[in-house]
């Protein structure tokens, strides 16, 4: 009689009920899982935001030199210019300069220090930038001329010099550069490709080379000359706003997703409920099998529905039913929140119908 009026009674029903205790029971996520995917967030977004950032730079700072030789081409008579046509691109319609960027261009000489230049004096350099046509795009012209150096200066250097000279380590020769233009922009319809340089006399010259350069301002100066600065200012920055809107897109999104997961955990049960439900059938002679869906709880509910407690004077101990399948049922763990919840709302008030013997 005692046995029985434990296992009926709603205390031990409630005792027997393993509330699930999980980290994380609005997301259903655990703590590892959740890390796991911040941190393959936030590699990501670095590793998205250093692309975005190089490809940004690829497009946006231009090449800082371009360098060709010249190549000049002495005539035959000396009353001639000395010419030269310089092509900077293998293809006449190719752009090779930024339309947005300024540009300066100058002239480099190797030249020896001869008796035949000093009588030279000053020579006119004369520059034209031509599109794929041929036609002049911009001109300029700009004067130059050896450096002086008096007979005694010139003795004193020779006699310093006098065992590199012998091995052949250094050369009686000067630089000369000459800057033609100082700012220059490349047009869209009319790109710069060619390069005409004439000398005006005929000097004696080792080496010549044009060189283009680009005179960065503004962001592009930062984005050049302090290169490993301005890339991080930029990652973080970029990377920043990627986060921030993955955080609001999960705010959205994370109700409805943890509202259908629940939904779908509810609706459909586990494989251990059904092997325990069916045991508890078989075991129980007063119970019908039923083939109602839902969690342990309800499926109990409806076992105690259809139990009838025997009266005092019919009530034999022998005869009551084995309820170790129901015992199963009540052990098993329950899966979601409103299982608990709507057994509290069936269970509260129960009454058992079990009377206490006279």
């Amino acid at each position: 009689m005692t046995r029985f009026r434990d296992k009926l009674s709603l205390s031990a029903i409630l005792s027997r009920i393993s509330l699930p205790s999980t980290p994380s029971a609005r997301t259903g996520l655990s703590l590892a899982v959740r890390g796991l995917l911040i941190a393959a967030a936030v590699t990501i977004v670095a590793l998205s935001s250093t692309l975005l950032y190089t490809i940004f730079y690829k497009l946006y700072v231009p090449q800082l030199l371009h360098q060709a030789p010249v190549y000049l081409q002495y005539p035959a008579s000396s009353a001639e210019n000395t010419t030269a046509i310089v092509n900077f691109v293998p293809a006449s319609d190719y752009k090779f300069l930024s339309t947005s960027q300024a540009y300066s261009v100058s002239v480099d000489l190797h030249v020896p220090t001869s008796e035949t230049n000093r009588r030279m004096g000053n020579f006119m350099v004369i520059l034209e930038l031509q599109n794929r046509y041929g036609k002049a795009v911009h001109q300029s012209a700009r004067p130059s001329i050896l450096p002086y150096q008096s007979p005694a200066v010139q003795i004193m250097q020779t006699f310093v010099r006098a065992i590199p000279l012998a091995l052949g380590i250094s050369q009686e020769s000067t630089h000369l550069h000459i800057p033609l233009i100082e700012t220059v922009y490349d047009k869209h319809f009319s790109p710069i490709t060619n390069a005409c340089i004439v000398l005006t006399k005929p000097i004696e010259v080792y080496q010549a080379y044009i060189t283009i350069r680009a005179r960065f301002s503004g962001l592009r100066y930062w984005m050049y000359y302090w290169k490993i600065p301005t890339a991080l200012a930029f990652i973080v920055a970029g990377a920043s706003w990627q986060l921030l809107l993955t955080a609001v897109a999960w705010s959205v999104l994370e109700p409805y997703v943890s509202r259908s997961r629940r939904l779908h955990a509810d609706m459909l049960p586990s494989a251990s409920d059904t092997s325990l439900a069916s045991r508890a059938s078989q075991q129980s002679p007063h119970s019908q099998p039923s083939s109602m869906p839902g969690s342990p709880l309800v499926r109990a509910l409806s076992f105690f529905d259809q139990q009838s407690v025997p009266s005092d004077d019919e009530f034999d101990e022998q005869n009551v039913p084995d309820n170790s399948g129901l015992e199963q049922l009540l052990s098993a763990p329950t899966r979601s929140s409103s299982s608990r919840a709507s057994l509290r709302r069936r269970t509260s008030g129960l009454s058992l119908g079990v009377r206490k013997p006279s």
